[in-house]
């Protein structure tokens, strides 16, 4: 969980407080809080590795990254908003990525000369939440089509005079061993406190289904 910085517009910890539900931002308001505190919302992902190379550099693609750790470029796209067409407009800026040669490539930026040019890149979802439909459509682009794609679902609370944003991954579901955001929530309450709906865990896919997106 991270604390919104209102002065210097940054994320930082939480410092104690009473914890309330939050309005998600403006698309605009994230897409620069994510921006200007990359390294501490990678880390909230649960993936350091991530590196922000380019904010904007092509109509709608939101965020480009480099993944160190595979050495594979990695679309973002972001919304506040709960939207379906979030995923078609991910792809097209994925396959707009995929068609750039080794030059394009690195005058994005220079760690990109490290993919190889091609390949299709890693996709990230930033939402505010996703829909059956949403999550069936990512599960089937996933497990049938092989789409490197993940989901994470951002919410804001406000504690004590502090606004906070708190992530949950929503595809490829949490394992035991991923911490749970609701649990560091309920940390920070005190064990008497009562669950708060909004910073709970999003249900968990089964990982034998393969549901097909809507009219397929």
């Amino acid at each position: 969980m991270l604390r919104i910085d209102e002065t210097s517009n940054t994320l930082v910890a939480p410092q104690a407080g009473g914890l309330v539900t939050e309005g998600n931002p403006d698309r605009a308001e994230l897409l620069a809080l994510l921006a200007a505190s990359w390294n501490a919302f990678s880390t909230e992902l649960g993936h350091p590795s991530l590196r922000l190379v380019a904010a904007e550099p092509i109509p709608g693609l939101d965020f480009l990254a480099f993944d160190e750790q595979a050495g594979r470029a990695v679309v973002v796209q972001v919304t506040s908003a709960v939207e379906f067409n979030e995923v078609g407009r991910a792809l097209a800026a994925a396959a707009q990525v995929a068609s750039w040669d080794a030059a394009a490539l690195s005058a994005v930026h220079e760690s990109l000369s490290a993919t190889v040019p091609g390949d299709s890149p890693q996709v990230v979802l930033i939402a505010g939440g996703f829909d059956a439909a949403t999550q069936g459509t990512v599960e089937w682009l996933a497990r049938r089509h092989g789409v490197e794609l993940s989901c994470f679902a951002v919410s804001f609370l406000r504690f004590g005079a502090e606004r906070l944003l708190t992530v949950r991954r929503e595809f490829p579901p949490r394992d035991a061993h991923t911490p749970d955001p609701a649990a560091e929530v309920q940390q920070l309450l005190g064990d008497a406190a009562p669950s708060v709906g909004v910073a709970t865990t999003g249900p968990v896919l089964d990982e034998a289904a393969s549901t097909p997106p809507p009219g397929a």
